[in-house]
């Protein structure tokens, strides 16, 4: 690669970023670029997890690497000589990783003594329901399930205390009592789910009689304000909720209507990475609430089978304030879920056949989970590589 000035570089990162359409600018395409030259050779998911950015972003930019002869053609990525002479150029070639090496920046190792029940919930899991992504559902592996119930521990909410769990396919009612059950410790004096699929509600039904656990279970579309039996009566709350701004103010309103009255209640809050602007929205919602951060773990939450988060998202430990209310009291009628947003086509390429396809709001394809059990209309093949959002 010819000697380039730095201002040169910093123009070919822009021109990168505006490409793709990437809120985060020549930062996040630096960025992008750092971790393939600190983790290569390596996969789309593990560039995504390292940068926080989402899994179809570092994507799109992969393939504008490419395109420059920045990154190479081979599976999983490495910089080309020019990609790394343009690392070197920018001073990004320090391999350094400053991550925890027990709890790899988690905050929250899992000790040898509940390997069991790692163990026992991922034999549970295979029992279970499917995650439903028209619902934004993403089934968290049986590890985080276990650092859920530590994160809980940790807070000083259980044991002894009572936890509302607002959505539950990730079963982390189940884990309460497998963890108990392991540490020979009851740990919760009560476990309240509210969720609106019955087949989820019917298999935490199932596993906690076998477990001689008490779940107290109700089925409920959170669109409507919480049932009143359920109304201030716990002391913390998780939630998981569709990843939207949306999807936060509510599931956010009524793990608020759950909790007991007063400050410094607990709640442990999940989602998925999301563009700068979109994160805006959402802590902009939990401000609205009431609530005040806690602390905020990365990558906290790994989910099976989750390519649009790579497979991760955080855990933000929020409290409650004298000035906490619900924003939703009666019934919430707007858009919640990603697919009610979505309003943008994304295009995806064809592995197989390099055939190219829109997928989004007004394509033949509205998901590109839909396009995946249609297969490739070219070859009838697949996987799908996303790529540039559509030009409106």
């Amino acid at each position: 690669m010819n000697a380039a000035s730095p201002n040169s570089d910093i123009a070919l990162l822009a021109e990168v970023a505006e490409a793709v359409r990437l809120q985060e600018g020549e930062m996040g395409v630096r960025a992008i670029l750092q971790a393939f030259r600190q983790l290569a050779p390596a996969p789309t998911r593990a560039i995504s997890r390292r940068t926080g950015l989402p899994l179809p972003i570092v994507a799109a930019v992969g393939n504008e690497l490419r395109s420059r002869g920045l990154l190479g053609q081979e599976r999983p990525s490495r910089l080309t000589e020019r990609g790394l002479a343009l690392a070197a150029e920018l001073g990004v070639e320090l391999n350094l990783d400053p991550d925890c090496y027990r709890c790899g920046g988690l905050e929250i190792a899992i000790p040898s003594v509940l390997n069991e029940a790692v163990e026992r919930l991922r034999r549970i899991m295979a029992d279970g329901p499917n995650a439903d992504v028209s619902l934004d559902q993403s089934l968290c592996t049986a590890e985080t399930k276990v650092r859920r119930v530590l994160a809980l521990i940790r807070a000083g909410v259980l044991p002894g205390g009572s936890v509302l769990l607002v959505g539950d396919d990730d079963l982390v009612s189940v884990a309460i009592g497998v963890v108990g059950d392991v540490l020979g410790v009851p740990l919760a004096s009560r476990v309240g789910v509210v969720d609106i699929s019955t087949d989820i509600l019917d298999h935490i039904a199932d596993t906690a009689s076998a477990l001689d656990l008490r779940v107290d279970l109700e089925q409920h579309d959170l669109r409507e304000p919480l049932p009143q039996r359920l109304r201030g009566q716990f002391d913390a709350g998780m939630t998981d909720p569709p990843y939207t701004a949306e999807g936060t103010r509510l599931f956010l309103s009524r793990v608020v209507e759950g909790l007991k009255p007063g400050a410094a209640r607990n709640i442990l809050f999940s989602f998925g990475a999301k563009g700068t602007e979109e994160m805006l929205e959402v802590q902009q919602e939990i401000l609205g609430l009431g609530l005040v951060t806690h602390g905020m773990i990365r990558n906290f939450n790994s989910y099976e089978g989750s390519g649009i988060l790579a497979g991760t998202g955080f855990l933000q430990h929020l409290l409650t304030t004298a000035s906490t209310a619900s924003l939703v009291e009666g019934t919430y009628e707007g858009p919640l879920y990603t697919r009610e947003k979505r309003s943008r086509q994304r295009e995806y390429e064809c592995v197989s056949c390099s055939a190219r396809f829109p997928v989004g709001a007004g394509a033949r394809w509205n998901s590109v989970a839909d396009l995946r059990d249609a297969g490739c209309p070219q070859c009838g093949g697949g996987p799908f590589r996303p790529l540039q959002l559509v030009a409106e």
